[in-house]
Formats: structure tokens, C-alpha cells, sequence
């Protein structure tokens, strides 16, 4: 019985299968992972006057966003810009408005604007639009804090 195990084209054998679970193991641990569904509603906030505390809260969207782009790339745009423009959205209709609050529901409804426009258009290359999105939600969250840190 030992002698057939000790048998070279069984040893070859074993060393192949053992190679080729190593790499597919290996392999299946560093591959990209895929986005996670959301399943969570949009969470719209109470109706407020305090309009730095709602730019607050969508800069937190806006920021959860950026790191979830930036770490799945397209088909994490693809399947939640729509929940996080609706998610923006609500946002902005949760401040009442006022002349003070104008600003700031300008900004915003400026910024969900641009992501749906970014949404609907047709996609040649897909890194470019990845890249064009992120410079968008930089540029939006500096320009927010700007305003946070003049308005203080």
C-alpha cells in the first residue's frame, strides 16, 4: 500500500493539486471585492433651521461615499450614486428654509445635481468617470468645510 504512494506520478499528482489549491486560495483572497448591497433606506434627518448641521451630516455622506468609490471603483458608483442622491436629497429638503439657510440649500441642491448629471451621462471609460466623480466629491467637500470653518 506504501509502495503505491511512493510511486512518482502519485507524488507529482499530490504536488499538483496541492499547487493549484495554494494559488486559487491565493488568488480568491486578493481579488478586488465587490460592493455590498445597501439595503438601508434613505434616512431622512428631522426638519431643521440649523443649516451647518445639516452640511455637516451630507459632508458625512459625501465622505462615506468618497472612501466606498475610491475602494470598489465603478460598480460602487454604478449601483449607489442613485441611493446617495436620494440620501443628498433628503438632506437638503430636511432644512427649512430661510433667508440664513439659502446658501447652504443652494450648495447642496448644486452638488446632488452634479452627481446626477454624472450619472446619466454615457460612460466611454469608466476609470475616467470614476476619476471625474472623485474630483467632483473633493472638490464639493473642501468647498463645504471652506464655507463651515467662515461660517463659525
Amino acid at each position: 500500500m506504501i509502495e503505491n504512494l511512493l510511486r512518482p506520478e502519485v507524488l507529482l499528482s499530490n504536488v499538483l493539486v496541492c499547487l493549484a489549491t495554494f494559488l486559487i486560495t491565493r488568488w480568491a483572497l486578493k481579488r478586488k471585492e465587490r460592493p455590498r448591497r445597501q439595503k438601508a433606506a434613505v434616512q431622512a434627518p428631522k426638519r431643521t433651521t440649523d443649516g451647518p448641521a445639516i452640511l455637516e451630516a451630507s459632508l458625512a455622506t459625501l465622505q462615506s461615499y468618497k472612501n466606498n468609490l475610491n475602494k470598489y471603483g465603478y460598480p460602487y458608483f454604478q449601483e449607489t450614486t442613485p441611493i446617495v442622491i436620494q440620501q443628498l436629497k433628503a438632506e437638503a429638503n430636511s432644512l427649512i428654509a430661510s433667508e440664513a439657510n439659502q446658501p447652504i440649500h443652494e450648495l447642496l441642491q448644486k452638488n446632488y445635481e452634479k452627481l446626477r448629471t454624472f450619472q446619466e451621462q454615457e460612460v466611454a471609460d469608466t476609470k475616467k468617470l470614476e476619476l471625474e466623480v472623485l474630483n467632483h466629491v473633493n472638490k464639493t467637500m473642501i468647498t463645504w468645510r471652506n464655507w463651515l470653518k467662515e461660517s463659525r
